[in-house]
């Protein structure tokens, strides 16, 4: 893209400062700030809205361009000991992943400049071999056997300097017979006295200068290491065979061991600790995944809090991007008499624009309206550069013979920007297949932006999703005269309760699917103390969410157990974050049914429907919210997302789940082409009678009850409700509905 951009942040009070990184290619670029109120283009709605706010950061901007560096290591400093000049040994057990991608960086202290030092490797054929080198000579000696995808390795090489003799030991975990892909070689060589180098010593990567001086990261590795050493010496092939069979590193050498590495403590940081007593303690960059089975997990247990020894492996990969890192490109400081509400950067350049939204929140500790919309920021960032990269996936059979257009992915600039740079959703895999487990702020999100249209929608044709539909609440909020403040899911899980209970009305966005156990916890209680919530859309409160401890710009996912686009490996379904269950809340006792009356039932991507009233809709309890509303059976076969208000992703309601046996449903969605599917979750035999034309749990429900206290939830059951609000000019039934309820709950009554 010729202009884009992201912020260090996601929301802030007045007076508070913000900042916007930028790329640009062109020479500079115009910037200024928005409150957005609209952002969907579509012909069928009321079209894109925004206001100018003048700010002090108004004007030209020198354009520079800059990059994505994705990729994760680990970075020890530099220090005497590690410039070894002579023999050596490293060893490490490895898990590779891509072995035929490309040449790879395991361990070492490599300057990619000048081609000097050393490093242990696995070569373009997928073999593992050492490389020494000095400014004069270089040498680079392989297995010339291939290893497997997939497949634990015990990897050492060692260069004897004295001998002239290069060694190395490529030995499955698994040795079957006639192995292939074993191998242990012994090469002679010429006698080089290795370049000591000022680069740090690497994992998974090795380092480089440009041009313009920058530390840049070359030969980047997928796949786990585990127990990684190094020392001043050519082990024996008897005290390599030591290491294999889990000597202690200490134990040979003769005292000549540099460094060894654990990966089974700190688990939730970024430090990693060197157990040498040398004191070489490294820092992973870029958060590659942590608590990951190692090479002596055998299923014994699937907690690494509890057996720590059986994870010691860090899982890297060349997509991993935690920061962009990017360059400063202006300041803002919100003017102390900004409204709360939905902002954004608008970037110009020629005939190029982006936009970087953040949210505006009232004074600290403070309220300036009865309603909160709580932005699903967690859920944006789960869905954050979304680009479908899933392998052997033919997404127009998802739409059977209903449709006749071809997938044709990524076709937009920031589509493309997406794809070209690496950037990954939690429903995206990495290079190697993997599923994307963490997700940062602090990187361009491209379909967080104002007229962004998700391209899988509405049989493809696409339509608004997560941040653009949210839009359509707030544009109806401000069309209809509702004053509100806004807050996000991040100041939710730091603030607590305390923030919910100074609105009288707390409102859902379309979308919000990921939570933390705090957030949860922080909603129930202020349900319990008489709150009330409006959750106005479908497919909320699923996945078990966490930040990191040390910052909350990023998110992790471990995903098992539910409707999803890939599944965390055995033994690997705890967070790293904060050690506890990954999967669906509702398999740790906490199904949405039980916070908000419904809960995720079925998804499609075709067409969503009308709602038709039930006979509950008549009882005098909900008089006032169907108040107005036409007498007809059906509502809502109008809207901006796939054509109706009750589609896309839809919940039900269920008393098993522990929907209060008081809840009304007042209306259901139903009716669905066979697009639609009962969710996985709750399909225990395959029985090809799933889909919405058969299943009756294929549906979704709209829903009303009181809660303690005087206070109450309302739930549509629908992603696709509030596309319908604006409808002939927001003068509809499904409109009116949702104005009757908040009203209604914004009074005493």
């Amino acid at each position: 893209m010729k202009v884009v951009g992201y912020a260090n942040k996601l929301s802030l009070h007045p007076g508070e400062n913000i900042d916007f990184m930028v790329s640009c290619q062109n020479e500079t670029y115009h910037a200024d700030i928005v409150r957005l109120i609209h952002g969907d283009t579509s012909q069928d709605g009321p079209g894109f809205k925004e206001e100018y706010v003048k700010t002090n950061i108004d004007g030209e901007y020198k354009g520079q361009v800059q990059e994505i560096r994705n990729g994760s290591y680990v970075a020890v400093p530099d220090t005497e000991d590690l410039k070894i000049t002579g023999s050596l040994t490293l060893q490490a057990w490895i898990y590779p992943t891509t072995t035929t991608l490309r040449e790879q960086t395991i361990l070492g202290k490599w300057s990619g400049s000048d081609s000097t030092g050393y490093r242990m490797l696995i070569s373009e054929n997928g073999c593992l071999g050492l490389a020494f080198a000095n400014s004069k000579t270089s040498l680079k000696i392989s297995s010339d056997v291939p290893m497997r995808d997939g497949v634990w390795y015990f990897a050492a090489v060692t260069y004897d300097a004295d001998k002239k003799q290069v060694s190395i030991y490529q030995i499955p975990l698994t040795i079957w017979p006639n192995e292939p892909s074993l191998a242990q070689t012994k090469t002679n060589v010429e006698s080089i006295k290795i370049a000591k180098t000022d680069v740090p010593f690497m994992m998974a990567a090795h380092s480089y200068t440009n041009k313009s001086s920058e530390f840049l990261i070359d030969a980047k590795y997928n796949g786990k290491i585990d127990s990684p050493k190094i020392y001043s010496c050519a082990l024996t092939e008897d005290e390599v065979y030591r290491l294999k069979n889990e000597a202690p590193a200490n134990e040979v050498g003769d005292g000549n061991l540099v460094s060894a590495w654990t990966f089974t403590t700190n688990f939730s940081s970024s430090e990693v600790d060197d157990i040498s007593g040398h004191d070489h303690n490294g820092l992973v960059i870029n958060r590659p995944y942590r608590a990951m089975t190692g090479h002596l997990w055998r299923g014994q247990e699937q907690n690494y809090k509890i057996a720590p020894e059986l994870y010691g492996a860090i899982y890297f990969h060349d997509d991993h991007l935690d920061d962009a890192g990017w360059e400063v490109g202006f300041k803002l400081k919100v003017p102390s008499n900004l409204r709360s509400g939905v902002y954004a950067a608008r970037l110009k350049s020629n005939d190029a624009e982006d936009y970087i939204p953040f949210f505006v929140r009232p004074p600290k500790q403070t309220s300036t309206a009865p309603i909160l919309f709580l932005v699903p920021t967690n859920s944006y960032l789960a869905y954050a550069n979304f680009h479908w990269n899933n392998p052997g996936v033919d997404l127009t059979e998802l739409f059977g013979d209903d449709t006749e257009r071809k997938w044709d992915h990524p076709a937009t600039d920031p589509d493309k920007y997406m794809v070209n740079n690496k950037l990954r959703s939690l429903y995206d895999r990495h290079t190697d297949g993997s599923g994307v487990a963490h997700s940062s702020m602090l990187r361009p999100i491209l379909n967080m932006r104002p007229k962004y249209i998700s391209p899988l929608l509405n049989n493809m044709k696409g339509a608004p999703h997560q941040f653009n539909a949210d839009l359509h609440l707030t544009d109806w909020l401000e069309q209809m005269g509702h004053e509100f403040d806004v807050a996000t899911d991040e100041d939710l899980h730091l603030e607590g309760s305390d923030l919910l209970k100074r609105y009288q009305v707390v409102l859902s966005g379309s979308h919000p699917e990921y939570w933390t156990g705090e957030m949860l916890d922080y909603l129930e209680e202020y349900l319990v103390d008489g709150g009330r919530h409006m959750y106005l859309g479908g497919n909320g409160y699923y996945w078990v969410t966490s930040y990191g401890t040390d910052s909350t710009h990023s998110i992790e996912v471990r995903r098992h157990r539910g409707t999803e686009a890939w599944e965390a490996a055995p033994g690997e379904y705890y967070h790293q974050s904060t050690g506890e269950l990954g999967g669906l809340w509702r398999f740790r006792g906490r199904p949405p049914q039980q916070l908000v009356g419904v809960g995720f039932t079925s998804q499609g991507f075709d067409v969503s429907n009308p709602y038709r009233k039930s006979e509950k809709s008549k009882d005098p309890r909900v008089a006032f919210i169907m108040e107005g509303v036409d007498e007809g059976e059906e509502f809502g076969d109008y809207g901006l997302v796939q054509g109706g208000a009750g589609g896309f992703e839809i919940d039900r309601a269920d008393i098993e789940l522990g929907t209060p046996p008081h809840a009304l449903v007042l209306a259901t969605t139903d009716g669905f082409s066979d697009v639609y599917q009962h969710v996985i979750e709750e399909v225990l035999l395959n029985d090809g009678l799933q889909g919405g034309t058969v299943n009756p749990l294929v549906r979704g429900d709209m829903v009303y009850y009181e809660g303690p206290n005087n206070g109450a939830v309302f739930s549509t059951g629908s992603i696709s409700w509030c596309g319908s609000l604006s409808h002939n000019n927001y003068n509809n039934d499904v409109s009116k509905i949702t104005d009757n309820v908040l009203k209604r709950f914004v009074s005493e009554e």
